[in-house]
């Protein structure tokens, strides 16, 4: 398993994990899986913190599109309790308790429902208890025993590969999935049922059961995602040109967009990330 440390959380530019400014960083790490499990899973993650402190830390987490299993403990000394954190149509805001430690499995659209058997659509926007699913047995206390980032990754990625199916992904889900990403989310309903071979009702249901969200919704993420990142990465461009080349309609279409899914306006982002950069 390819594995890396990443310094501090407040300088991620990941999607899931968007912080608002803390006085005391998490060091992030992040795992690739192997081969076998790379078109189901996007990576393996954890953070721990970088010192003891009696305050709490809060974090905007935003939709990605993705589905995450999280194991949290408050301790070094605690067991792990594991949680199904479903794909997100809203932000949440999360209250990080002092010496708090996450290790997280971040799914591929899709990828969660390949490999657990359960239709997604059920927890969406929801965190539910991972022993309340099907097949999810992982030994809390194997992980909190295992000295080190990498072990514990090792242990998930075993896991996983224990529970891959038998059955092929889904050729209509796939597909769709590419189409998406080739067009950076500008594609209709009717165009990706069409390009998937099947109708935009199968289609609908297909995305419900595998991903949470409708196709219509999962654009709408996807080119959420495109525009967060070009405001991260360059804060002084023109608001509009980043809403065109996203794919908007116009800068109030691109603003409207945005508030749902991040909970507040795109100037937010530009104020912090050129202030981070100064």
């Amino acid at each position: 398993m390819r594995y890396a440390k990443y310094g501090t959380m407040a300088g991620m530019r990941q999607d899931r994990q968007s912080l608002v400014p803390q006085p005391e960083p998490l060091q992030f790490h992040r795992g690739c899986p192997d081969e076998r499990l790379r078109p189901f899973v996007r990576n393996f993650w954890a953070t721990q913190p970088v010192e003891t402190s009696h305050a709490c830390r809060r974090q905007r987490i935003v939709p990605d599109g993705c589905i995450d299993i999280i194991f949290t403990r408050n301790g070094p000394t605690e067991t792990y309790k594991g949680y199904v954190v479903g794909t997100m149509t809203r932000p949440i805001f999360e209250d990080i308790a002092a010496g708090a430690q996450y290790l997280g499995i971040r799914f591929a659209a899709g990828g969660f429902t390949h490999l657990f058997g359960c239709p997604v659509h059920e927890f969406t926007d929801q965190t539910v208890p991972l022993d309340s699913l099907p097949r999810s047995s992982v030994s809390a206390d194997q992980i909190a025993g295992t000295p080190g980032v990498e072990a514990s990754f090792n242990i998930l990625q075993d896991w996983l590969t224990q529970r891959l199916l038998q059955t092929r992904p889904c050729p209509v889900l796939w597909e769709a999935l590419e189409t998406i990403v080739a067009c950076r989310g500008e594609v209709t309903v009717t165009q990706l049922a069409q390009a998937a071979g099947c109708s935009p009702r199968q289609l609908l249901r297909v995305f419900r059961e595998s991903v949470g969200v409708g196709p219509k919704t999962y654009c709408r993420i996807v080119r959420f995602k495109i525009a967060l990142r070009a405001l991260r990465r360059r804060p002084q461009r023109d608001l509009l040109q980043i809403a065109l080349d996203a794919g908007y309609y116009d800068q109030a279409h691109f603003i409207h967009e945005f508030n749902a899914f991040y909970g507040a306006s795109p100037s937010t982002v530009m104020s912090v990330s050129y202030n981070t950069r100064r």
